[in-house]
């Protein structure tokens, strides 16, 4: 609300003070999505989502022309020796890796995409050490792979 200031008097104020009737509006429009809430509870409008049933994809398995690496525990913080590697499914020692990944890129088509997936368990020092010696080794694009995650859609 304004207020004078001075000695000269004009008249009555004609401005509307609209802040109560804001208040009441408010706290009205509180009571009813209180109301609306409770009502629709009681009376089963609540509408559910739908339940969907997925089928599960099956995870396309690894051919021969691809190559999949994977890392296994044990695999000790830092130490690569102490980790199993798998090139699809042959083990191959993390001593001889460089080599062996060198040698199985070589006599594959160039620009073959290379997968690479570890294990939960597997430290990402690792993780990341077995990835810089694939791209040494002249892969030219690293794909990682991972697990869906449960809990989706069912």
């Amino acid at each position: 609300m304004a207020m004078q200031v001075g000695g000269s008097k004009s008249g009555p104020m004609s401005d509307i003070n609209v802040t109560p009737f804001i208040d009441v509006c408010l706290v009205l429009l509180i009571i009813f999505m209180i109301v609306v809430t409770i009502t629709m509870v009681q009376l089963g409008y609540l509408s559910k989502m739908p339940q969907t049933k997925t089928e599960q994809q099956p995870q396309p398995q690894a051919t021969d022309d691809q190559i999949v690496i994977r890392i296994l525990p044990p695999c000790r913080f830092g130490e690569l020796k102490t980790c199993q590697i798998y090139v699809n499914k042959d083990f191959i020692h993390p001593n001889s890796f460089p080599d062996e990944i060198k040698k199985i890129i070589a006599s594959r088509p160039r620009g073959q995409m290379i997968f690479f997936t570890a294990e939960d368990d597997v430290n990402f020092e690792n993780a990341m050490k077995i990835l810089d010696m694939i791209k040494n080794a002249g892969a030219e694009s690293v794909g990682v792979l991972t697990e869906q995650v449960a809990g989706g859609a069912e």
